[in-house]
């Protein structure tokens, strides 16, 4: 009889501990150890398109302007986006990218981040030893749980922010996705690596022929006419950055599914004592897309993030509740049938 009694109280309690970690898992753990930036995140996405301007600085540098620009060039783009390090719910994320023009290295660039695992958003609370770029806004993805929001994007050329906004809902690859879209600049392109990829400066009589070239109006090619004389020899060159980008999104993971980018880099001068820009002619412009490996992988990556959100967020806080309810409710039902059971002697 006592060894019935303990079994039941142990199934009783095990029964209501079922329950109650049913939804702690769900609306507890899920939410904020399952529903974030992986600590072995290591994804790889790789971009397609075309430079329809793309302007050879060796030329520049010969002052064969005639043979500078080259036109409808195939674009390649690697990514890699890795966390290296997390803290808690903070993460160190590397985002490094390499561009190059039909098979010739261009550009390479790496950038480090502390983000909330969660938003994100990158954090000023990290480890002293993190050496990471003071970015504001998305910098590598979105969050997991994407909203119908406008969110504030990371530009790293120019080290500035744009509103990254909800447009519509789509389905791409099989997947319900969010769309959302940015349209930034232009703006001085203000990041060392990717300067160091352009021609810092230009000898001042090709400055002077080059300007036939460019998009300047009467008045800026007066200005700068009248500037000439007073520049230095080579003269300093200024960059900026336009662009507008369309994101799919999984709202889910927060997992780009899919993108599409088009951007103008101009070449110009910053006028001395002012904040006056004389934009000179394009020096790159160029749309690029995901590519179906690109897209297969973020698919994976999605795919991934959803399974873990179903497993932990109701696979097994249902069965965990429904164990639990069964092993409560078998308890309840052998008291009340040693209730009703007629005593020895009645």
């Amino acid at each position: 009889m006592l060894a019935n009694k303990a079994l039941r109280v142990v199934a009783l309690v095990l029964g209501l501990v079922l329950i109650a970690g049913a939804f702690v898992l769900a609306f507890a753990i899920t939410p904020s150890l399952v529903a974030r930036l992986p600590s072995d995140t290591n994804a790889q996405r790789s971009y397609a398109g075309t430079f329809k301007t793309l302007l050879d600085p060796r030329a520049v540098a010969r002052g064969n302007l005639a043979a500078a620009f080259k036109t409808n060039v195939p674009l390649t783009v690697d990514r890699t986006v890795t966390v290296k390090s997390t803290s808690g719910g903070t993460a160190l994320v590397a985002d490094k990218r390499t561009t190059s023009e039909a098979g010739n290295v261009l550009e390479q660039t790496s950038w480090q981040y502390a983000l909330d695992r969660k938003s994100l958003e990158p954090v000023a609370n990290h480890p002293k030893s993190w050496s990471v770029v003071d970015a504001k806004g998305l910098t590598v993805s979105f969050p997991f749980g994407a909203a119908k929001q406008t969110y504030t994007g990371w530009v790293p050329e120019t080290l500035t922010t744009t509103p990254v906004t909800y447009v519509r809902t789509e389905s791409k690859s099989g997947l319900s996705t969010y769309v959302y879209q940015s349209a930034y600049g232009p703006s001085r392109i203000t990041d060392s690596q990717v300067l160091a990829a352009l021609p810092p400066s230009i000898p001042r009589q090709t400055l002077a022929l080059a300007v036939n070239f460019g998009p300047a109006s009467a008045a800026q090619k007066a200005q700068l006419a009248a500037l000439l004389p007073r520049l230095s020899d080579p003269v300093p060159l200024a960059y900026t950055l336009q662009g507008s980008d369309t994101f799919w999104v999984d709202p889910e993971t927060g997992v780009v599914i899919d993108v599409q980018r088009s951007q103008t880099r101009t070449v110009g001068l910053a006028v001395p004592g002012s904040s006056t820009f004389i934009p000179l002619f394009p020096v790159a412009d160029y749309t690029y897309g995901q590519t179906a490996a690109g897209t297969q992988a973020a698919l994976h990556d999605a795919n991934k993030g959803r399974d873990a959100l179903s497993l932990f967020g109701t696979i097994l806080p249902i069965v965990a509740g429904l164990v639990g309810a069964v092993l409560v409710g078998g308890v309840l039902f052998l008291v009340r049938c040693d209730r009703s059971a007629p005593k020895p002697g009645a």
